[in-house]
């Protein structure tokens, strides 16, 4: 996975933390190639992607809220929904789950990818009355 210029919203901070979360799949996608199950090792890194995947829906919702984005409850709904799949695999893996390396990594590359396509690019749209 790697960052595209067709990912940016047009909103400088919310486009670098993005950025930040393409090269942390990245790292994670590093870090089980060729192993098949998750590990000790890539669990603390997804623990680390969820800390800051937090930290930015956080940011982002403040945008949101700041700019009076109509579709800010719809959204915030669809950050919740994410942290809460992912917390359920954390705790899934700490039970001792088999959690697919490249399962994960798909969920997560079509999950980033899509919400940002797809839900915020439309706060840049908003934003910018590009649409």
């Amino acid at each position: 996975m790697r960052w595209e210029s067709d990912y940016e919203i047009g909103i400088v901070a919310i486009d670098q933390q993005h950025k930040k979360l393409v090269e942390m799949i990245k790292i994670l996608e590093n870090a089980t190639q060729g192993v098949d199950q998750m590990t000790q090792e890539t669990g603390i890194i997804l623990k680390e992607l969820v800390e800051y995947v937090k930290n930015h829906f956080s940011d982002e919702e403040q945008v949101m809220k700041k700019i009076s984005y109509p579709e800010y409850s719809n959204h915030k709904k669809k950050h919740k929904e994410l942290v809460d799949e992912v917390r359920g695999i954390l705790i899934s893996l700490k039970n001792g789950a088999y959690i697919s390396n490249t399962a994960l990594l798909q969920f997560l590359k079509k999950w980033l990818l899509e919400h940002i396509l797809m839900e915020d690019k439309k706060i840049g749209d908003y934003l910018f009355g590009t649409k």
